[in-house]
């Protein structure tokens, strides 16, 4: 990527925004160091993470690594032979092993809903052991424990004897002072010179103590006497004050060494923990700023959806401000690959330049993008031509410098290049800065790079108007209010507006008609033209907003009738099985209690047969009604709710469609004519107009005769009811062939055959149900088994059908 690009477009200044999320020295290194790769497979790992911490921190967890003490120094110094760590660096060192056992811990835990993450933390090195032995040796506050080495622990006793055994010596002759003298003065205490225990004496007492002078005060009347008495026991512990130093400095050594060995692991764990704070601070952002993480395409394709430029949403919402979103697509696909953006001054023009360029770096970088959407290629080059270029040191205008920079992008430009070119054509007289620029845009889109440009030249306008795979849009100009909108309008070039801007402001009425005068026929169609397209895009954007709340509403109403609906039939349907029911208990109570009237048992015996057989019918009958009246309800219903009937009817077999039918088709309200099929569609015609629709929405085929429409008419506007016939001949038949139907529809049509076989006085009848599953046999078998006019079943034999046909023997 060009360096240039990156100054352009800012990227210096969003990882500074990025990096403000870390919370260590190496995660903040880390961030400053991404930069633009072109290797998809490792970018799509690096999102995965991003994702998953920014996922991790929406939850409302967080993770940090603040403790950490930067180890750049000290891990430095671990390379220079013969380095000790100072006790300090040792603690710094400390702070890194406890981070990283505290992240792989923390991550660990984590590995069901964010497995990426967890392996990463996973690769670091556990260093409980070289942990314990810094913690034991080196105390908080930086001083060497008791505790680091055995030796250190006797030498330290050893100090603290030699102490108190010049403090008792030194107190003696404070004493025998103070007795000499009858008094204790405020000037006998015991104090330190050089390392060593001395006494304060007033000059003039000089030669009464026999000793060292270490010093003297500041008015030079107090001098620090070393009595004689004390000189063998200060050397001793001089002696083991440099026995500890000694000791201490091995201790040191022996750590530092024992780290040294852990030297590769503990880079590799501060370079995870750089990498794991780069890849939450990215989490961070992405969370602040609403990103998504982009898709790259194999294609040169390029889709943002409500992108925004983060470096200016930064700066605009200390003030309470929003940067305002833009969508657009560049690509053979979205209609080209070169975009023209016209607009006002001001208007955001370069904004959506960098938006885009900074999009491209930011996906490139493995940094989440601003926008509801992001997909886009993999950019060999971000090449841009933004701002003033002019260079007094180079003696170079800006026309020549806005040149140099064109001519090195056309030279690197490719078919995987993004182009990014503001105000194209000034710097020099319109029509040559104009055809520059159509010839540039020309070069642009011929090599196939996906190239942006900002103009404010209407020759430029209508050469993307005009020219295939290049596109308009325009920065959208309250005139009105004579401010910018910011919006990006896809589709209509933009007007300059700066007449009408000048005439708002109060300009003299002579001079704005004068400059309207001025304008050529041309320049005032296209600027009309313009104007135009402007206030049919608006009017367009205004009955989609009434047609999306419209729907919204229609949507709400259909939901609560639907509800209505559903409750009505409810109630419908509660009533009618109440109703049946009620009806079923009376009939089976006035039976019962004939039944009891009569005396005989043998007569007894035989109503009570015919009435169960007689009951069951009519159950069967009541059932077969109650449900005919519940499908008629639900047909009532639905006409109560506006649904056509064609709606619940079933498509026609495309089989039996023939050229000429006149058939009904879903959504029209009189038959037509059909012609042919492809097997999907159908070809019908409606008086002089031809047309396709799906074969699925033919709902009916007319017949000729008037009777045969009214039928079908009818037909339509009901639900559609199966119901079984049983004609006469099948009654007195000895079989009934009940292949392909359901359980339930067998046992109805198997109920009403086994009547009508026993009042024909049929010893025995055979059901044909076939193999299949055996379901149907099976649940046949059930029914029969409980049957009042069935005495046992059985399989025919193998030669007449064997299991697939039950044999009914009815009692007699």
């Amino acid at each position: 990527m060009s360096r240039a690009a990156e100054e352009l477009l800012e990227f210096d200044r969003l990882k500074e925004i990025v990096s403000g999320a870390t919370t260590c020295a190496p995660g903040l290194r880390a961030v400053r160091a991404l930069m633009p790769r072109q290797d998809v497979a490792p970018l799509e790992a690096e999102f995965i993470l991003v994702r998953e911490a920014a996922a991790y921190l929406r939850g409302g967890a967080e993770l940090g690594f603040g403790s950490l003490a930067d180890p750049d120094v000290w891990l430095a110094r671990l390379g220079v032979p013969g380095a000790v760590l100072s006790a300090g660096e040792l603690l710094d060192a400390a702070s890194l092993m406890e981070t990283a056992g505290a992240a792989r811990q923390t991550l660990r835990s984590e590995d069901a809903k964010h497995p990426r993450l967890a392996e990463r933390a996973g690769s670091l090195a556990n260093f409980c052991s070289l942990l314990g032995a810094i913690r034991r040796a080196v105390m908080p506050n930086g001083e060497i424990s008791d505790d680091a080495s055995p030796q250190l622990k006797r030498i330290r006793a050893a100090i603290i004897q030699a102490r108190e055994k010049i403090q008792r010596s030194l107190e003696v002759i404070l004493r025998a002072r103070g007795e000499a003298s009858g008094e204790r003065r405020g000037d006998d205490y015991i104090t330190l010179r050089n390392d060593r225990f001395v006494i304060p004496v007033r000059a003039s007492d000089r030669r009464g103590i026999p000793g060292v002078v270490h010093g003297a005060s500041a008015t030079g009347q107090t001098v620090f006497v070393e009595p004689l008495e004390a000189i063998d026991l200060n050397n001793r512990l001089v002696q083991v004050s440099e026995a500890e130093a000694a000791e201490i400095a091995r201790v040191l050594e022996e750590l530092t060494e024992r780290i040294r060995s852990e030297a590769q692991a503990l880079m590799a764990a501060a370079a995870t923990i750089a990498h794991l704070d780069s890849i939450f601070a990215r989490g961070r952002f992405a969370r602040d700023f609403d990103c998504t993480m982009p898709q790259f395409a194999r294609e040169s394709r390029l889709r943002l959806d409500a992108a925004i430029n983060p470096v200016l949403e930064a700066t605009l919402r200390p003030q309470g401000r929003k940067a305002v979103a833009l969508s657009l697509a560049l690509g053979d696909d979205a209609g080209g690959t070169v975009m023209v953006i016209s607009g006002p001054n001001t208007g955001g023009k370069t904004v959506a330049l960098k938006t885009v360029g900074l999009a491209a770096l930011c996906a490139q970088s493995g940094i989440p993008v601003a926008a509801e959407r992001a997909e886009m290629p993999v950019f060999d080059h971000v090449l841009a031509d933004i701002g003033d270029e002019q260079s007094i040191a180079a003696d170079l205008s800006t026309f020549s410098a806005h040149m140099l920079n064109l001519k090195s992008m056309i030279e690197a430009a490719t078919d995987r290049s993004l182009i990014l070119v503001d105000e194209m054509g000034t710097g020099t007289a319109p029509e040559e800065g104009a055809a520059l620029a159509v010839a540039l845009l020309e070069e642009f889109r011929e090599r196939r790079a996906l190239t942006l440009a900002t103009t404010h030249h209407d020759r430029l306008k209508a050469y993307a108007s005009t020219t295939p795979g290049i596109v308009n849009a325009a920065m959208e100009f309250d005139e009105v209010n004579l401010r910018p909108t910011y919006r990006l309008l896809v589709g209509v070039p933009g007007t300059s507006s700066g007449i009408e801007i000048a005439r708002r402001l109060g300009l003299p009425s002579r001079v704005v008609d004068h400059a309207q005068a001025a304008l050529s026929p041309e320049s005032r169609e296209a600027r009309d033209l313009i104007a135009y397209l402007h206030r049919s895009r608006d009017e367009m954007e205004e009955l989609k907003r009434q047609t999306r709340e419209e729907q919204a509403q229609l949507e709400t109403e259909r939901r609560l009738l639907q509800t209505e609906w559903t409750e009505r039939q409810k109630k419908r349907i509660a009533a009618l099985d109440k109703s049946f029911g009620e009806t079923q208990k009376r009939l089976e109570a006035e039976v019962a209690r004939v039944v009891e009237d009569v005396k005989d048992r043998t007569l007894r015996a035989q109503i009570e047969k015919s009435a169960g057989r007689r009951m069951g019918k009519i159950a069967s009958e009541g059932r077969a009604e109650t449900d005919a009246a519940i499908v008629e309800t639900l047909a009532a219903s639905q006409a109560d709710l506006g649904v056509a009937a064609e709606a619940l009817a079933k498509p026609i077999d495309p089989q039996s469609l023939s050229a000429g039918q006149k058939v009904r088709v879903k959504g029209f309200k009189q038959p037509v004519l059909f012609r042919r099929s492809d097997g999907r569609q159908a070809e019908v015609e409606a008086g002089p107009l031809r047309m396709k629709v799906a074969l699925a929405d033919i709902v009916e085929i007319e017949s000729d005769e008037e009777s045969g429409k009214s039928a079908a008419k009818a037909a339509a506007a009901r639900p559609r009811v199966i119901v079984h016939s049983h004609a006469s001949n099948e009654a007195a038949a000895e079989e009934i062939n009940v292949i392909g139907c359901t359980v339930e529809e067998a046992t109805q049509r198997v109920d009403k055959f086994l009547d009508d076989a026993a009042l024909a006085g049929k010893p025995s009848v055979r059901i044909i149900h076939g193999h299949g599953t055996g379901a149907l046999r099976r649940g046949l078998a059930e029914f029969l088994g409980s049957h009042p006019l069935v005495d046992r079943i059985h399989a025919e034999t193998e030669d007449r059908g064997g299991t697939a046909i039950t044999v009914v023997e009815l009692q007699s």
